[in-house]
């Protein structure tokens, strides 16, 4: 089968991507909505946090990651944390179903506290590790953000290749995580997740590496890179099969 693959050279931002299709760059109500979710938090420390990160990194990767489950009913989330993301799709798109999974079971109570806070019934976290989680179902879109430069490099080919076995026929795999270059936004990066983690192992991986292990599994993948104004070399990688 012929293949149609953005070259791990030219990666950049396709203006004319079908994805982009009317991409709506207005972002004050998708700041208001992410505020009020963010307000129904108890955690004081988890509301600063979440305050700070969104004012640092570019608004505009909530817009991309919409439009990237744009027509996907059943979500996984692996890695979602406190489940800050899953609170905002659900809520936004009510008809979706959307699952999370983390290892830490606090943020995980957070999580469906606060989607139940919300009202929302099309969202459940729940505990689980990455390295060895068991997905039981096919979803329409799997989610992975800021997650793989967190486990090693072996787990990471598992777990990809575990989520490419449970991707429905027109399924997307979603992946949102650091690049390598420049060096020093690496470096800043690396700094500011060993503060975080309190460890200092990290697996980063370049666009050719991650073209290079997608690629056998996808016949389209696109990238999405994210500028904002601290040093952080963020991108979004959108994997899936399409009719050629």
């Amino acid at each position: 089968m012929k293949r149609r693959l953005s070259h791990p050279d030219q990666f950049k931002i396709n203006s004319q991507s079908p994805i982009l299709n009317g991409i709506d760059y207005s972002t004050t109500r998708y700041k208001k909505y992410l505020s009020y979710i963010v307000s129904q938090y108890n955690s004081k420390l988890v509301r600063v946090y979440s305050k700070i990160r969104f004012n640092i990194i570019n608004i505009n990767i909530l817009n991309i990651l919409s439009l990237c489950l744009r027509g996907k009913k059943r979500i996984l989330d692996i890695g979602c944390g406190f489940g800050l993301f899953g609170c905002y799709f659900a809520g936004l798109y009510p008809e979706i179903y959307y699952i999370g999974y983390d290892l830490n079971e606090n943020r995980i109570n957070m999580a469906n506290e606060t989607a139940s806070r919300l009202g929302l019934t099309n969202v459940q976290f729940n505990v689980g590790d990455a390295r060895s989680i068991n997905i039981a179902e096919n979803y329409d879109a799997i989610l992975m953000i800021d997650l793989l430069h967190h486990i090693d490099d072996q787990s990471k080919l598992n777990l990809i290749e575990r989520c490419t076995q449970h991707l429905t026929s027109d399924g997307r795999l979603i992946i949102k995580d650091i690049t390598t270059h420049p060096f020093p936004k690496l470096a800043f990066t690396w700094i500011l997740d060993v503060m975080m983690t309190k460890g200092f192992d990290m697996w980063y991986w370049d666009e050719k590496k991650f073209y290079s292990t997608l690629s056998p599994y996808f016949n389209r993948i696109e990238t999405y890179p994210i500028t904002d104004w601290l040093p952080y070399p963020h991108i979004v990688y959108l994997c899936e099969n399409v009719s050629i």
